[in-house]
């Protein structure tokens, strides 16, 4: 595949890889305005985005606008390097994601190392090593954004920012109404991330279940035919409520299974141990990627334990759940 593609006029998807997995971000470039959407990893800058830039003929000095998505590693890992290279560009992410999009040690702390203390489940420190050089250094956000504020690229061409929580609490898209386009990004996961060969690579990573059906809903109900994606390609037409249908599946089957696997009497059961046991269940992805599913299982058990039909057991870590059968 091209590493540039034009899917329309002045809308271009920047193809690049991680870990064997897709990474596609957008630059939008008008007569008036530009903006990149998402950094990449911190190799991105360099490797991906600045060559994409020279071949399309946008210079560095003439970007307007970097919109972060969301606060993971390839997405924010670019921010610093590409601030650099366009410093007159407008650094923006969503309202609740600022902190971890600004500090490399906050995204880890809070999102991949978040489950150490209480689960035990946590990355070793060659794979820690290699996320915090992925998120390069840390780079302040000159504005937040919550959706609903457009952005112009032409007198007649303006994108609308949406926002699409449930990957994260702060998640954004773009939503260009010309070309009935939704740079959707992460916002929505299907029943599995794939290899760059479409083999399953690891299970979706959603955090916040509600939020996440929510977006669903709202990707369905958009006046778009076409959503780019940033790790499962361009979906068009009916293919489009096809992979929102498969998300929600994934969503109601995480939901029984883990309502299933918890007992209501002895010790309960670990976050770790509804991975390991329910994760066969939901994709062949690999027993290693198994454990990755404790983003999902904690956003799950979370809901359930609001809603009152689980609980915590006292004790020590790591922590177990019992269900609370009505």
């Amino acid at each position: 595949m091209s590493t540039v593609v034009e899917l329309s006029q002045g809308a271009y998807l920047l193809n690049g890889e991680i870990g064997g997995r897709a990474l596609t971000l957008t630059l939008l470039k008008g007569d008036i305005g530009s903006i990149l959407l998402d950094t990449g990893c911190d190799t991105d800058a360099e490797g991906l985005i600045l060559p994409a830039m020279a071949q399309i003929g946008l210079a560095p000095q003439d970007l307007s606008f970097i919109v972060t998505s969301h606060c993971d590693l390839d997405h924010v890992g670019g921010n610093h390097r590409m601030k650099k290279a366009a410093p007159a560009a407008v650094l923006c992410c969503g309202d609740a994601d600022r902190d971890q999009v600004e500090a490399p040690e906050a995204l880890w702390t809070q999102r991949y190392d978040a489950y150490r203390a209480d689960h035990g489940i946590g990355y070793d420190d060659d794979v820690k090593g290699w996320i915090m050089s992925e998120l390069g250094q840390s780079q302040p956000v000159d504005l937040t954004l919550r959706g609903g504020e457009r952005l112009r690229l032409c007198q007649d061409w303006e994108v609308e920012v949406i926002h699409l929580p449930g990957h994260s609490w702060g998640h954004l898209g773009l939503l260009d109404r010309a070309s009935r386009t939704l740079y959707g990004v992460d916002a929505i996961h299907g029943g599995v991330i794939p290899t760059l060969e479409g083999e399953p690579a690891m299970p979706p990573t959603y955090m916040y279940v509600d939020a996440y059906l929510d977006t669903i809903r709202l990707i369905e109900h958009l006046p778009i035919d076409t959503l780019v994606t940033c790790h499962w390609g361009v979906r068009r037409g009916d293919d489009i409520r096809a992979f929102c249908d498969e998300s929600r599946r994934f969503v109601e089957a995480a939901d029984r299974l883990i309502r299933e696997a918890l007992p209501d009497a002895g010790s309960g059961k670990s976050l770790l141990e509804l991975c390991t046991e329910i994760g066969p269940k939901l994709g062949d992805w690999g027993e290693e990627s198994h454990r990755e599913l404790c983003f999902v299982f904690r956003g799950h058990l979370t809901r359930l334990l609001t809603l009152g039909q689980a609980r915590e057991v006292s004790g020590d870590t790591p922590l177990r759940y019992l269900a609370i059968k009505a």
